[in-house]
């Protein structure tokens, strides 16, 4: 490689990327062409070098008062015991100019007077006067007599300075490799090696990092040439250094500009603002931070966390994923309410990947031959109702109702019959498989296929339009169908029909609806069919009550926000109660759902086929004059709610004892749910007279790996909803609330459950006055955190209105004392059992960020009554977190007792059960005997479990 060396007044121009610090005339240098020749001969580099020099000194250190390189210092000397630089004991004496050495930096500062023996009074450029220990002094300059003035004369030249002189220098150098001195350095570049000289050559050769290695040895400066290797190689690391640089000072432009217009104006998409960003020079940036931001702990690449850190650090912000998830909030990389606990489990809120759609499409093209068509039963003829919410697009069921030739009932569950168009293992089921099930949130579902099929053919009664715009309703559409009867008692009859069909929906209506209808009674409703099936559920319902089925009767928050709204500053959400028992129309699906259920569940244990059956233990229930004493409704579900056992799915029949059923199958729900299909594969298999796709070892571990999915997404659901239950009570800050106490929770902490009448949001609360279940109270928001779905609620008075049944105080606590675990129901829209565990995530979603408040709290007090073992959190976080235990209460221990017992609600605050108290923020510490916690050693670990 060689070096050109072109004069001219232009900027320097070099492949190393060595800092230029002026703009003044300079020499261009073309990038070296091979090692061998990167030493020119030293006479044509001194010339060169003289005219560089001369077209910078004049300009740049005349204007000091400095004396031309070619003058010699004139000015007076004083006697210093130091030579060649080199320093001394006893070197230092006022007036000297000094550099000394401080978090390596090496700065220039006048000696003023001593300050005892080991230190003197020095002044920097700064004009700051400081004790400076004689130790830390690296360099002093010849001369004497110099002012404070001079201290800055000398750095303001010295930061003028050329460093591009310093190629031309080791070019010199290099022919002659050896130790320089700064004296000879000085000489080599100004031909004066006066203080002034010295100094700015001193300066020099600090900042340069590629051609002179540095050594301090006895208090001497020495420099020697690097070799041609050498340097080339710090030429093309101070090139990737420059670049690198130059690339963080320009995001880092790009980034503020990005901010500002999205705090002007929020942009109309983040998916536009995304792919802009793809396209930009800091696509790679941008793309680890949106990496470290979604995703979850451990889960980012390493590549990835490293970059993001850094861009994190170039922001100055925290290096936490939650940090970069607001930086891009603030890009208008992200909406401001984004649903972090779903996209940190790679779940999109928007569409499918493009393959998926355009398999989805071809499919809804081009159908495949149906597997069925030959026995696929034609019930076009019956009227076919399908009940749901008013914002479900996905409908999984239809209800009908005929009667035999004695003129007994007929009863019809019409399911969705996706496996029609689907093939085990195709791109679709792979996709269906791997997600579990639909999701469903405040703004909508995120479906488990696409939407071109989850809300087209695979839904019954899908409409189509018209040429005149309008819906053609009544569509045929494929389903698997159920008939059976019931007996006088309302136990499942005869399983008359089960198999593929085609149907057509007459009538699509609404809960709100067939309530309606339902409550004006038969003989005056518009639809007597929905009245004969209400009876029969509720016939049904009494048969499964008479069995010891177990209904939990708790409301439950339906929050409403537009997907719209995602990124507005203040999102309109709503907040209303939702009743399951309350409801005619949601007790009749329920019902149907149940027997469609038992249907398929029966004759595959006659048939010994291979399905997801689906069970639970019987709970440990307390006395019923125990339950008998609780005020029908919340207070009673609250309590049955912590009974019961953890539900099971296995490939064969097992009891569900909340249902009061010997074999069921989950098999209504096909779009939404995957271990619906499973069922229809196999069933429809065994019609057919086919192998069975799936075996029972294949639906073990696909129902336990749905199983695990199913527990990560009712997390992350349970933490967007805790996020907008949160959101909606920071809104009404000022407004009261009225709530029912559940239960006590920790009665020795003073914490009670409550659930928000008119809302049906539940939450714990410290109560501070002797209440029993059913009592109501007034509540108000104290603190809330939206971020992190945190809320808490204090109380302001007794709020008017019945209270707890006096009789609840025999309530024992030995009768309570019944195995913790997730809690399973009867069945709603086909999966109520599903629902009622969700209600178990539900009722602890403030529990959480109050403990966790508690545990901060601690910090500093003394220990509280809290065994680590027996620690409500430990159940909190076993619920939250898909354990095997779902109570919501506090586990069994010496000592301890179930904290919601109706018995303890007469307890005062200074029960002999506790030795002290302290309290802060609403929230009681306790010291007990059966054990101690102390929060320094292990609020952290606790705070993980959460």
């Amino acid at each position: 490689m060689s070096v050109a060396f072109k004069a001219g007044c232009g900027a320097l121009s070099r492949g190393h990327g060595h800092r230029h610090r002026t703009g003044r005339p300079s020499l261009e240098l073309q990038p070296p062409t091979n090692t061998a020749s990167l030493v020119p001969s030293p006479t044509g580099q001194q010339q060169r070098l003289h005219q560089k020099r001369a077209g910078w000194w004049p300009r740049n250190v005349n204007q000091h008062q400095a004396f031309p390189p070619h003058q010699p210092w004139r000015g007076r000397c004083q006697a210093v015991k130091a030579a060649d630089g080199a320093l001394q004991p006893g070197a230092l004496q006022p007036g000297l100019l000094i550099s000394y050495k401080k978090d390596d930096k090496h700065i220039l500062a006048l000696v003023e007077a001593p300050d005892g023996k080991k230190n003197w009074w020095i002044v920097d450029q700064r004009g700051r006067r400081f004790s400076l220990p004689a130790r830390t002094v690296s360099l002093v300059l010849p001369g004497g007599n110099y002012q404070p003035a001079d201290v800055q004369r000398f750095a303001e030249a010295a930061a003028a300075a050329d460093l591009s002189l310093m190629e031309i220098a080791w070019a010199v150098a290099a022919e002659d490799v050896r130790s320089y001195s700064l004296q000879e350095m000085a000489k080599l570049l100004f031909d004066d090696a006066a203080a002034l000289p010295q100094y700015i050559t001193f300066s020099m050769l600090l900042h340069d990092s590629i051609y002179f290695k540095q050594v301090f040895k006895g208090g001497v400066w020495s420099f020697e040439p690097r070799d041609a290797d050498a340097v080339q190689a710090a030429q093309v690391a101070a090139a990737a250094e420059a670049a690198a640089a130059a690339e963080r000072a320009a995001f880092l432009e790009a980034w503020n500009a990005a901010r500002a217009a999205a705090t002007k104006e929020r942009p109309s998409s983040t998916t536009a603002v995304q792919q802009a960003w793809k396209s930009s020079p800091h696509a790679e940036r941008v793309a680890s931070l949106m990496e470290f931001a979604l995703s979850q702990p451990g889960k980012c690449a390493e590549s990835a966390a490293s970059l993001a850190r850094d861009t994190l650090g170039l922001l100055r912000r925290r290096p936490e994923p939650d940090v970069a998830a607001s930086l891009l909030v603030e890009a208008g990389l992200l909406r401001r309410h984004e649903p972090l606990p779903l996209l940190r489990l790679g779940r999109s809120i928007a569409d499918f990947d493009p393959s998926l759609i355009a398999a989805a499409e071809v499919l809804r093209s081009a159908p495949p031959p149906d597997p069925d068509a030959s026995t696929r039963m034609d019930l076009t003829h019956l009227t076919v109702y399908t009940v749901d919410d008013a914002s479900t697009t996905e409908v999984d069921d239809g209800l009908s109702i005929t009667t035999d030739e004695a003129g007994a009932p007929l009863l019809w569950v019409h399911v969705a019959d996706p496996t029609r168009w689907l093939t085990p293992g195709d791109m679709l089921d792979a996709e269906a498989r791997s997600r579990s099930r639909s999701l469903y949130f405040p703004w909508g579902a995120v479906p488990m296929f696409p939407r071109s099929l989850a809300e087209g053919p695979f839904s019954l009664g899908s409409s189509s339009s018209s040429e005149d715009g309008q819906q053609q309703q009544q569509q045929e559409c494929c389903a698997f169908s159920v008939c059976a009867s019931l007996n006088d008692d309302g136990s499942l009859g005869q399983l008359v029909s089960l198999g593929p069909s085609t149907i057509r929906v007459q009538h699509r209506l609404t809960y709100d609806e067939v309530d309606a209808d339902l409550g004006l009674g038969p003989g005056m409703c518009q639809h007597e069919q929905l009245q004969a099936l209400y009876e029969a559920a509720r016939l049904r319902r009494a048969w499964r009550v008479s069995r010891g089925c177990i209904d939990i009767d708790l409301p439950e928050a339906q929050l409403k926000v537009e997907q719209a709204q995602l990124d507005a500053l203040r999102p309109a959400v709503s907040c209303t109660k939702l009743s399951q028992w309350e409801s005619a129309a949601r007790l009749m699906v329920a019902e149907m759902m149940i027997l469609a259920g038992e249907a398929v569940g029966s004759l595959g244990a006659a048939q010994q086929l291979p399905l997801p059956y689906r069970g639970q233990e019987a709970p440990q229930l307390p006395p019923q004059e125990a339950l008998d004493a609780l005020p029908e409704g919340p207070c009673k579900g609250y309590a049955l709610r912590r009974c019961m056992t953890r539900s099971v799915i296995e490939p064969s029949p097992v009891r569900h004892a909340s249902l009061a059923l010997d074999a069921y199958v989950q098999f209504t729900s096909p779009i939404r749910r995957y271990s619906d299909i499973l069922a229809h594969f196999n069933l429809k298999a065994h019609l057919r007279g086919e192998a069975l796709p799936f075996s029972a070892a294949a639906i073990s571990a696909i129902t336990a790996a749905a199983g695990e999915s199913a527990r990560e997404l009712g997390r992350a659901e349970g933490e967007v909803t805790k996020y907008w239950a949160a959101e909606y009570l920071r809104q009404h800050r000022e407004q009261s609330w009225v709530g029912c106490v559940l239960g006590w929770f920790r009665p020795e902490m003073q914490l009670a459950a409550v659930t928000l009448e008119e809302l049906g949001l539940e939450s714990i609360v410290k109560v501070e006055f002797p209440v029993l279940p059913g009592d109501r109270l007034l509540l108000r928001l104290a603190d809330v955190d939206v971020s992190s779905g945190y809320y808490r609620l204090y109380v302001e008075d007794r709020a008017a209105g019945p209270g707890g049944s006096s009789a609840a105080e025999g309530f024992s606590s030995d009768d309570l004392e019944a195995q913790e675990g997730e809690q399973e129901g009867s069945e709603g829209e086909g999966e109520l059992e599903d629902e009622l565990q969700d209600e178990v995530e539900r009722a602890l979603l403030s529990l959480e960020g109050e403990l966790e408040q508690e545990l901060q709290q601690r910090q500093g007090t003394a220990a509280a009554g809290l065994d680590e073992d027996s620690d409500a959190l430990s159940v909190a976080s076993e619920v939250v977190n898909g354990g095997d235990a779902a109570a919501a209460g506090v586990s069994r221990s010496s000592g301890s007792s179930l904290a919601w017992v109706a018995a303890a609600a007469v307890a005062q605050p200074d029960s002999p059960s506790s030795s002290s108290s302290s309290s802060r923020d609403g929230l009681v510490l306790t010291e007990s005997p059966v054990g101690s916690y102390n929060s320094s050693e292990g609020s952290s670990e606790l705070r993980a479990r959460l």
